[in-house]
């Protein structure tokens, strides 16, 4: 792909298609940080306790993760605008029901149905992308739409934060609706009509059971991964999650190998690029979620920051980011993406490594850096690991593709929580717990605490080597599968 092919193509008909998908990246991240910090008012609203308050988020996360295959698969059979159009209704929907509900339960099935739109839209939006923007802007596409996945973080928790001490915590859900209807109706326009290769009569039947089985196996194995460290790792309930989710991947990995249509069709791993590629992706997002899961505890435990201003050091992250991404989506229309993801990763691990061993330094200096290089490394990684992993698929397997980079997105997310938070955790000395350690006695064991963050960082920059040398192994060229 050369720059004369990037500029020459007039990107202006296709700019509210990428408007569309850019907002549902956008409503989607948007709605899973909203709520964190409502949390608190929800438990007093509700009277439950803060184990019942965390399925708010749980039930979003879970049922999201577990369809994300069905619904990639549902694309290439049905259509990627259906599917696209009719996760802004879910969600709208759903969004509509937490708004109206009126005890904890309620609350929690709107959540899942919310979790079922954001399913819809954000495999949808992967492949609309693909689908039908010509391949020489599918980069500048890819690029706003990270951009809008940054956005939908960093202003989640400050907005829920206005929305419920303004009003109540019922709107941070309400405001969806009209927002909500606005989008269906641009999306319909925008997005052009399709028909599906084939009738009806010559497609095999619909794979449920392959489709029970995959969310059997994606919501056990990412419960388990959630509350293993609240509930602990040897307990019956976490124990019996993840041998269910064993079972029913053996199950599920079966039942595709032989069926005639699969949910999830595995010659498509047989492509060493797509392959490496989505092991880069999982590598590089278990680094950035376990960090930016421990970061916080370090800088409030070791540096002594209150909360609010642990939020803004954080936000130097997203202050990076923004204005990078969109230009890394242009880049990747002029160099190869591989390229562009290997130096990523290449500087997460300068990144990683030199927070590792400067965190002892005095100051906030080193955090500060750390985010700086890897806010730069991730706004160059996002756009151009897009771009790359859905140019190696078909455009008759857009969805699919779209629904194993997501899934493999979201499950390496409570992955890289799970290595950080357990690699820490066995690293302070024993009868050393922060459970059991009130805030007055931090001081007393600071080094300690540094010690574990810094093996734990030293981990993550392992992952992060990873996360480079697969990328090395993708081709040189974006060949389809």
């Amino acid at each position: 792909m050369t720059h004369e092919a990037a500029i020459s193509i007039d990107r202006k008909p296709y700019r509210w298609i990428v408007f569309s998908v850019a907002f549902a990246v956008f409503m989607v991240r948007l709605d899973g940080y909203v709520v964190n910090i409502s949390l608190p008012t929800i438990t007093r609203y509700f009277h439950v306790g803060t184990s019942e308050a965390s399925w708010v988020v749980l039930s979003y996360l879970l049922v999201m993760t577990a369809s994300m295959l069905i619904f990639g698969k549902l694309g290439d059979r049905v259509g990627l605008k259906k599917i696209f159009i009719s996760g802004y209704v879910c969600f709208t929907a759903g969004s509509l029901l937490c708004g109206l509900s009126h005890n904890i339960c309620m609350l929690d099935v709107a959540r899942g149905i919310q979790g079922i739109g954001g399913a819809m839209m954000m495999t949808g939006a992967f492949a609309v992308i693909s689908h039908y923007l010509p391949e020489a802007i599918t980069g500048w596409a890819f690029g706003l739409c990270s951009l809008a996945n940054s956005l939908g973080i960093m202003v989640g928790a400050p907005l829920g934060g206005i929305i419920t001490g303004f009003f109540s915590w019922h709107w941070i859900f309400l405001i969806n609706i009209p927002v909500g209807i606005a989008a269906v109706l641009i999306a319909r326009k925008a997005l052009p009509d399709e028909k599906p290769a084939g009738t009806a009569k010559e497609k095999p039947r619909f794979d449920v059971i392959g489709s029970t089985l995959s969310f059997i196996a994606l919501s056990t194995l990412v419960y388990g991964l959630s509350m293993g460290n609240e509930s602990g790792w040897q307990s019956p309930v976490i124990l019996a999650s993840l041998a269910i989710a064993a079972v029913a991947s053996g199950a599920f990995i079966y039942r595709e190998i032989t069926c005639a249509d699969p949910i999830l069709d595995f010659k498509i791993f047989k492509n060493r690029d797509f392959a490496f590629a989505i092991l880069t992706t999982l590598m590089a997002v278990m680094l950035l979620s376990g960090g930016n899961f421990l970061l916080p505890f370090y800088l409030e435990l070791v540096r002594g920051l209150e909360t609010e201003k642990v939020g803004f050091v954080i936000l130097i992250y997203s202050l990076v980011y923004i204005p990078i991404a969109p230009f890394s989506g242009r880049l990747s229309d002029r160099i190869n993406p591989r390229i562009i993801c290997a130096a990523a990763m290449f500087m997460g691990l300068i990144a990683c490594l030199f927070f590792a061993f400067s965190l002892s330094r005095p100051g906030l200096a080193p955090a500060v850096i750390y985010l700086i290089l890897l806010a730069v490394a991730y706004s160059l990684f996002f756009p151009s690991s897009n771009h790359f992993v859905m140019s190696l698929a078909p455009r008759e397997n857009q969805g699919s593709a779209s629904g194993v980079y997501t899934t493999a997105i979201n499950v390496s997310m409570v992955l890289g929580i799970c290595l950080f938070e357990s690699v820490f955790s066995n690293s302070l000395p024993e009868g050393v717990s922060l459970k059991h350690t009130s805030p007055d006695q931090f001081v007393s064991i600071a080094d300690l605490l540094t010690n574990a963050f810094r093996v734990a960082f030293i981990v993550g920059s392992f992952v992060c080597l990873l996360a480079f040398v697969f990328s090395l192994f993708t081709g040189r060229k974006t060949s389809k599968l």
